[in-house]
């Protein structure tokens, strides 16, 4: 009797210690390069330039193999973003019917970058607005909330690949239209839009051309590539999207961990 006491008692911790468990969320990330993942590839540009070990911080990193580190440990996040991808090519090539396959309770939405001209896969603002829509209303059919980030901007660059500056901020202006397109679409539907694009615009203000462009990543031609973060810039976007979830109505940011950032103030 005393053993099956102790027995029934043991069952009745277990079982307070699984409800007590918070269950555990998906996050999917549906985007471009800028968000992919690249463990393989940077041994790969590092041997291109006869790089040691200590080099592999300047080679090429996405947002997404950072922004797991903000939440808690019940968070999983699955990266399904693709280099290149558009929102067409993301639905004609079946990456966003693998994405709605997992089941994630939120979808970040960060396509964009390859919709613009003059690119094989690009959409005008028309159909890129429909596919937005067509996006959340597939993520709302599967019972996934849906995030819209707006775009990561690459940087201008002169022929000699220098950053500049021109009067309209540090980024070439293809993917504007594009980051409003997506701020109008997610207030016609009520959902939270994280502002990327203008904060990144603006902290690269504050840091100047020089600093700015040392986020940027090295590739095997042994050149900048003013389109791909390196480490520190891939991680900076993390936080920065962190940060604006942090602000936001989403009922996400209760599972974030604090980035410890502050968005840095422009000289004058």
């Amino acid at each position: 009797m005393k053993m099956l006491k102790m027995c029934l008692f043991t069952a009745l911790l277990g079982a307070f210690a699984l409800s007590a468990a918070p269950a555990q969320i998906k996050i999917a990330l549906a985007g471009s390069s800028a968000c992919q993942g690249y463990p393989g590839l940077r041994p790969k540009e590092m041997a291109k330039v006869k790089a040691d070990k200590s080099m592999e911080e300047k080679f090429i990193y996405g947002w997404g193999e950072f922004i797991g580190n903000y939440f808690t440990s019940n968070v999983k996040v699955l990266n399904f973003a693709i280099s290149g991808r558009s929102t067409k090519s993301f639905i004609e090539r079946g990456d966003w019917a693998k994405l709605l396959k997992s089941k994630p309770d939120y979808i970040f939405m960060t396509l964009g970058a390859n919709n613009t001209p003059p690119k094989k896969q690009s959409t005008d603002i028309p159909t890129y607005k429909r596919d937005l829509r067509r996006f959340a209303a597939d993520a709302k059919a599967i019972g996934a909330k849906m995030i819209f980030v707006t775009l990561n901007q690459a940087l201008a660059r002169t022929k000699e690949n220098k950053i500049v500056f021109f009067k309209h901020g540090p980024f070439v202006k293809g993917r504007v239209p594009y980051c409003q397109a997506m701020r109008e679409v997610a207030k016609e539907l009520g959902l939270p839009c994280l502002e990327l694009a203008e904060n990144q615009r603006m902290i690269y203000e504050a840091m100047g051309e020089k600093a700015a462009g040392e986020l940027y990543c090295l590739r095997g031609t042994g050149k900048m590539d003013g389109s791909h973060t390196n480490k520190a810039g891939a991680e900076l976007i993390a936080k920065i999207i962190i940060t604006e979830l942090r602000k936001s109505d989403s009922d996400l940011k209760k599972y974030t961990v604090d980035p410890k950032f502050t968005y840095p103030v422009k000289k004058k």
